[in-house]
């Protein structure tokens, strides 16, 4: 899942005419873009780029409230198909976010695109939903693909858990991964730190797993350093 690294790019600002003699209220957006590379794509606990380097970009538009959408792309996001290879990956999301009372809270809806391997969009998708406070931080993905193809239910059968700490340069993630197929659940927790800004080094480790997980507790820890930089 794709980090959206911060500094912003572009202001537009438009104009709202008032029928009245108020002053014209005026609504602000930003346009925004990030790239960076990392020693392999981390995701839930796997590696999804079968242990190259993965490059990675974003261009995201937001607005003074709340309102947000974007795009990232990377150069692999699946795991080895039957060639061999990886399939490059798009997102496109939307959500909504902010803070109330120091209870920071964000819903959007994304989905992915996998070319190479003909899932294009709305084919898999997520709903997120997260809400953080003090450095903590809970978050829930559920399944939310087209069933256009599909005579099966299959809204929310796929869960997604984290749970997060952040103090200073250091931060834990607790993640869960809870499958509709049988006996394919796992667990994960990754450690990170972060010496400078968008420099950080992070190991993660699969502490639990069924007997039909796509991971298994019993593999080593996997090492990743990424870096990235605004545009």
């Amino acid at each position: 899942m794709k980090n959206v690294f911060g500094l912003k790019k572009t202001v537009i600002a438009s104009a709202v005419a008032a029928a009245s003699v108020m002053a014209p209220a005026i609504a602000a957006a930003e346009i925004s873009g990030s790239l960076g590379i990392a020693s392999m794509y981390l995701w839930r606990g796997q590696d999804v780029s079968a242990g190259t380097a993965n490059v990675s970009g974003s261009l995201d538009f937001t607005t003074d409230v709340g309102f947000y959408a974007g795009t990232w792309v990377s150069s692999a996001g699946t795991s080895v198909n039957s060639a061999g290879t990886t399939s490059t990956e798009t997102d496109f999301y939307a959500g909504f976010g902010g803070e109330a009372g120091g209870l920071s809270y964000d819903i959007s809806y994304w989905t992915y695109v996998y070319p190479e391997d003909d899932v294009g969009a709305g084919e898999l998708a997520e709903l997120i939903a997260s809400v953080g406070v003090a450095g903590f931080s809970l978050t829930g993905y559920v399944s939310a693909n087209d069933l256009s193809d599909s005579e099966d239910e299959n809204f929310g059968d796929d869960l997604y858990l984290t749970l997060g700490y952040e103090y200073d340069k250091f931060a834990i993630t607790a993640g869960a991964f809870m499958f509709d197929a049988d006996d394919s659940d796992y667990a994960h927790v990754d450690l990170s730190y972060s010496p400078i800004e968008n420099l950080t080094f992070t190991v993660s480790k699969v502490v639990d797993s069924e007997s039909a997980a796509p991971v298994t507790d019993e593999q080593d820890p996997l090492f990743v350093v990424g870096y990235s930089f605004p545009l």
